[in-house]
């Protein structure tokens, strides 16, 4: 008797009891012996009891789609079965049969009700404990497990989940997403299904063998959960291909969302270090939403497939939100390599290019206005005809940039029939989708004209955008506005050195044209109040840092109420043409060798410097060199330069690699010289010498140079 109370009293749903209270409700229970291989019950009789096991074991069995069975749980002592029976007529889900000699407690509904009839308070307990424990396992898992929280956590998560991953099967999936589409209807929520495809997962298997592809599959799985929410449901769909339900979430979220889980699979970096061609870890992604996209589950899934479809042919590692209207929503930039490889696209038009087009957006605001004047600018530098089609009304909204652009040769149509019939590149900026341009019928065509290069500046992303301009060319990212994707290009083009001689610009940096820019910048962003990212907060600062410098330099009267803003645009031509002379200066010391092209300032060099630059210029002008000379040399870079007496007695090192030479981690020179005062990552590295330490710099930078070159021929 009293072992028999122990095991009660160690049952989930009894253990609220006390002593007394257990023993009422044992006097109700019976006592069942069964042999091995009994059969309790079978899976569709009714019942209307539960049972505990005192000992032995029970195996827990469900019919497959073919007839057969398969064992999903084995049950021990302490454990109970079938408590849904006590106020639930359902036929059993499963078939439990005795696994070894057993010995149970049998509790059916009329003893549930004798015991609420003789000890109310217990029978409450139990009643309280186990509603409360199945309503939670209800609400957390979804009606399909209804039947399955019978049988303990350990049989659910073997039916519905991929043992591989740990992510919810397919089976799962496919009757969960039938339930939350009805509830999503019933209750006229928002939810969201997400498909996702591994990238290139075939040629990482064929190139890394199977084990590694696994290990990738595992790794994709734990970004997927640490990024979506509780209760999105995450199933492995087979293979490489993932599905998810969201529930109660727009595209807009689900996009942010998937976004996030994109980012963070770049991260994976098992593949960097191996021997093979595939080094990234990526997903295409597709989103389709209800109500917005899909009136049906199977109409929700097929939406989604087709969003992965687009985002494959866009070059992959890309989360589309499908479209009713065929277009593909903006989002941002996977990598820096992308960026710079649609900065490249652009230069390479506008130098092979002869007339443009510049479009925005009906009823265009500041930033739009200016977006179209910035990047004209940017166009007569480089001798290109420049055509605008604009309404009447820009003019006299904005007819200080409407006149910029009128003395710069920049060319204004206001009528569509005033168009060209063919340019080397049609640009749009600002402008969130097609349906949004100001066009007319001829405009239209020349957009859907192939031979025509499509450009576009934008900062719109999310379900309800589109791409106007062809993928490779279209500079859309996360941006406080389009003024600010235009600066970023132009600081891009002035690293073009051959490009910029080519058309014997000086400086891309007018007046007129950093005017432009900020005030598309402090437009959109109401003077900076609604920046987010760090790099939005960095071009405001550096423009209206600028701006509040200037506010005392009073260079022009009669420029009415702009006569600030001009004050600014000298400050930043003078800016600029600084940094041109003091590249000027420090790229007449470039020497090489057979690995490395480098840079020694001697203190003679640097008090001139310092003399002429402030410490900002020099140290950006440095910085900009060694990238530089790393992508002529096709190995490496080095500038050695000595810090500011007024500040340091230091000596500066800094190193570039080639962003094609990855044979040598450069972090190894600073081990092998046993620097302490240094580090980077394998690409890049800098480190600071006390100049006490170091009496002839010249015997220095070449040991610096014979040693990496030993650690480089080595590597080869």
């Amino acid at each position: 008797m009293a072992d028999r109370i122990t095991i009660l009293k160690s049952v989930d749903i009894l253990s609220v009891l006390d002593n007394e209270e257990l023993n009422q409700l044992y006097s109700l229970m019976k006592n069942v012996k069964s042999g091995k291989d009994t059969v309790l019950f079978n899976q569709g009789e009714t019942g209307n009891e539960m049972f505990i096991i005192l000992s032995g074991s029970i195996s827990i069995s469900v019919k497959t789609a073919d007839g057969g069975f398969v064992e999903v749980a084995v049950l021990g002592e302490g454990q109970f079965l079938g408590e849904m029976s006590i106020f639930d007529n359902a036929p059993r889900s499963a078939t439990c049969i005795v696994k070894d000699d057993t010995e149970l407690l049998s509790f059916g509904k009329d003893d549930f009700f004798g015991l609420m009839n003789n000890y109310p308070e217990t029978a409450i307990k139990i009643l309280y404990r186990m509603l409360n424990t199945t309503i939670e396992r209800l609400n957390s898992t979804g009606s399909f497990l209804s039947d399955m929280v019978k049988w303990g956590e350990k049989a659910r998560r073997r039916a519905v989940t991929d043992e591989f991953t740990g992510l919810y099967n397919r089976r799962f999936l496919d009757d969960s997403l039938e339930d939350i589409f009805a509830k999503s209807s019933l209750a006229s929520e928002p939810m969201s299904l997400v498909m996702a495809d591994l990238d290139n997962f075939g040629k990482l298997n064929k190139e890394y063998g199977e084990a590694a592809g696994d290990s990738i599959i595992l790794s994709a799985s734990e970004v997927f959960k640490s990024v979506f929410r509780e209760n999105d449901i995450l199933a492995r769909y087979g293979g490489d291909e993932f599905t998810f339900i969201l529930p109660q979430t727009p595209p807009e979220t689900a996009l942010k969302l998937c976004e996030a889980a994109a980012l963070k699979l770049r991260k994976i970096d098992s593949l960097r270090n191996k021997p093979g061609t595939v080094k990234k870890v990526t997903s295409s992604i597709g989103i389709a939403s209800f109500p917005d996209h899909a009136d049906s589950p199977g109409r929700l899934m097929e939406m989604a497939d087709k969003a992965v479809y687009t985002a494959k042919e866009w070059g992959k590692d890309k989360v589309i939100v499908y479209s009713l209207e065929g277009r593909i929503n903006k989002t941002k930039i996977a990598t820096v390599a992308d960026k710079n490889r649609i900065v490249s696209g652009i230069a390479e038009t506008i130098d092979k290019g002869e007339n443009f087009l510049i479009l925005g957006h009906k009823d265009p605001d500041e930033d739009c206005a200016a977006s179209i004047i910035a990047f004209s600018l940017l166009l007569v530098k480089f001798n290109k005809k420049v055509s605008v089609y604009v309404k009447a009304g820009f003019q006299k909204r904005f007819s200080f940039l409407f006149k910029i652009g009128k003395y710069n040769s920049i060319n204004f149509i206001e009528s569509d029939a005033d168009a060209e019939d063919f340019y080397s590149a049609v640009i749009a900026v600002d402008t969130p989708k097609p349906s949004m341009i100001e066009m007319g019928n001829k405009i239209e065509l020349l957009l859907k004209d192939n031979r025509i290069r499509k450009i576009e500046f934008d900062h719109h992303l999310g379900s309800d955008s589109g791409y106007i301009g062809d993928k490779e060319y279209s500079l859309v990212d996360e941006a406080s506005s389009a003024c600010e994707l235009i600066g970023y290009f132009a600081l891009k083009l002035i690293k073009r050195r051959e490009l910029l001689l080519k058309y014997r610009i000086k400086d891309l940096f007018t007046r007129n044209f950093v005017l432009a820019v900020i005030t598309g910048i402090i437009s959109d962003s109401k003077m900076g109040k609604y920046l987010k990212s760090n790099r939005e907060k960095w071009f405001y600062r550096y423009f209206s840092s600028l701006f509040n410098e200037l506010l005392f330099n009073k260079t022009e009267s009669g420029s009415g109420n702009f006569s600030t803003m001009e004050d600014v645009f000298n400050e930043l031509e003078k800016l600029s043409e600084e940094e041109d002379r003091c590249y000027e200066y420090i790229s007449g010391k470039i020497r090489t060798s057979p690995y490395i092209h480098y840079i020694l300032l001697e203190r003679k060099d640097m008090d001139y410097l310092y003399s002429e630059f402030s410490n900002e210029i020099i140290v950006t002008v440095a910085r900009y060199a060694a990238d530089l000379l790393a992508e002529r040399s096709g190995f490496l870079s080095l500038i050695i330069y000595y810090d500011n007496p007024d500040k340091s007695e230091l000596i500066q090192f800094r190193m570039r690699r080639n962003k094609d030479y990855r044979i040598l981690d450069l972090r190894r020179v600073i081990e092998k010289l046993s620097i302490e005062n240094g580090g980077g990552h394998p690409g890049a590295v800098g480190f600071r010498i006390p100049s006490e330490e170091i009496p002839d710099i010249f015997e220095f930078k070449n040991k610096l140079i014979e040693v990496t070159e030993e650690i480089i021929k080595a590597a080869e």
